[in-house]
């Protein structure tokens, strides 16, 4: 078991798992309740990415992610609902500021201000042991892995949209280079000439050195 002292509060006893499965780090806090940390399913990090850019999840209890989670931390007496995303960068830079929800009448509704400072330096403590595991990497691996099968489905319809796309594009850009081509020769054979007989011109000057008719 784990002893973190976070503010001028109580020391806390945590027990520390991981879960290899969905890549996800559970914290439980003895006579509080479970922090889930891990990435945000929104935002995948890339293979590349600097760690600094990483935006991470807090989920206020465990199981699937929602309002009414097994296991729902309590602070000053309010259950804390719902989960949150933050940067790595704000975490690093100490200044993370979670704002968790409550269920009121099944409404979600903020906590207060000092509940929220509360479950920030919880949180912040937490996510910073977590980050500095020497397994953490192997559970980012292990998020991407639980990620894919949504990301293939997303990326999927993705290519397909802009396959579609490229297809109208295509086309379109067969369609205008047919009419380039048709104004090309148009220019090319020249002016066209009045055939004989054809009015005149509405614009040529007429010569009156004959007279006037009607006079």
């Amino acid at each position: 078991m784990l002893t973190f002292t976070v503010g001028s509060g109580p020391a806390l006893r945590v027990t520390e798992f991981a879960d290899f499965d969905t890549g996800q780090a559970v914290y439980r806090v003895t006579d509080i309740g479970a922090f889930t940390l891990g990435w945000d399913p929104d935002h995948h990090p890339e293979a590349n990415q600097n760690p600094m850019q990483e935006i991470l999840q807090v989920a206020y209890g465990t199981g699937p992610v929602g309002f009414q989670m097994d296991e729902a931390p309590t602070l000053f007496g309010t259950p804390l609902a719902g989960a949150e995303s933050f940067t790595r960068a704000s975490l690093e830079a100490d200044n993370l500021r979670l704002r968790p929800y409550r269920l009121i009448i099944n409404a979600p509704v903020r906590v207060p201000k000092g509940t929220a400072l509360r479950a920030s330096a919880i949180v912040s403590a937490l996510a910073r042991h977590w980050l500095a595991q020497p397994w953490t990497p192997e559970l980012r691996r292990a998020h991407e892995h639980h990620c894919a099968p949504r990301s293939l489905s997303r990326y999927g319809g993705l290519i397909a949209q802009h396959e579609e796309r490229m297809r109208q594009l295509r086309e379109d850009h067969a369609y205008y280079v047919q009419r380039a081509d048709r104004a090309t020769a148009i220019l090319q054979a020249g002016p066209v000439p009045a055939p004989a007989g054809a009015p005149p011109h509405p614009f040529t000057t007429q010569d009156t050195s004959s007279g006037t008719a009607g006079r």
